[in-house]
């Protein structure tokens, strides 16, 4: 197995910075110093440390689902003494990490597991993970708004953000928009809706591709089934 690839199945680091721990000199193998991440290693016969911690690919997953609030960061820990998304699961599920973020302001489905693998599939760029979203908007959006949204508008930061809506209903007095992302740049939707002057009065994450939040309350979570994970990593 590649080593850049056993440190991210381990759940305790990204493939990305994986490859960015090894380049920078702070992964050995059995007390040798690796600066490829593409060193073939034997998974069953190598000791590997990060820095100074030993890491070992867990022989069981874990994986849940949280309907996160509004009002709740995604972060472990906050300098500023904000409520996360921890603390809302035990703390028996502290170390699972979670896939892609919600801004504070964001609620609706959010993934966290301790399966390096499906984090890794699940974020990464060019698996195109389609992500649906609720949009309460005050407005229905005009045909061309919609296929240059489709095609890409400038959000700025030198970033395009591309979304496809899927429907528009009406909800009492506003909108409720459907729309698929395949990318999740930072508050990306946010920044659609702002530099195509339409107003955002609220949004809700409500499915990661064949995965539905489905009646789940706010604030609540429940352990993914087996079949669930299987079909999300499924291509």
């Amino acid at each position: 197995m590649k080593l850049h690839k056993f440190l991210s199945l381990s759940g305790v680091i990204s493939r990305r910075k994986s490859i960015d721990a090894i380049k920078n000199a702070l992964v050995t193998v059995n007390n040798f110093l690796v600066l490829n991440p593409f060193e073939e290693i034997d998974v069953n016969n190598s000791i590997v440390r990060l820095e100074d911690r030993i890491i070992k690919i867990p022989s069981s997953f874990e994986t849940i689902i949280l309907h996160k609030p509004k009002g709740y960061i995604c972060s472990k820990s906050d300098e500023l003494n904000r409520k996360t998304i921890y603390n809302l699961i035990p703390k028996s599920k502290s170390k699972l990490d979670y896939v892609g973020r919600l801004d504070k302001d964001t609620v609706g489905l959010i993934i966290l597991t301790s399966d390096g693998q499906l984090n890794n599939f699940l974020t990464h760029p060019r698996n195109k993970i389609e992500k649906e979203y609720e949009v309460l908007t005050d407005e229905y959006i005009s045909e061309k708004i919609i296929q240059r949204i489709k095609k890409g508008i400038f959000i700025g930061s030198g970033e395009r953000g591309r979304a496809k809506i899927i429907s528009q209903r009406k909800n009492h007095k506003n909108i409720l928009v459907n729309l698929v992302l395949t990318e999740g740049k930072k508050n990306e939707i946010r920044r659609i809706f702002k530099f195509s002057d339409l107003k955002l009065i609220s949004l809700k994450r409500v499915r990661i591709k064949n995965l539905h939040l489905g009646d789940l309350k706010e604030g609540h979570w429940e352990i993914l089934k087996d079949s669930d994970i299987k079909n999300l990593l499924k291509a």
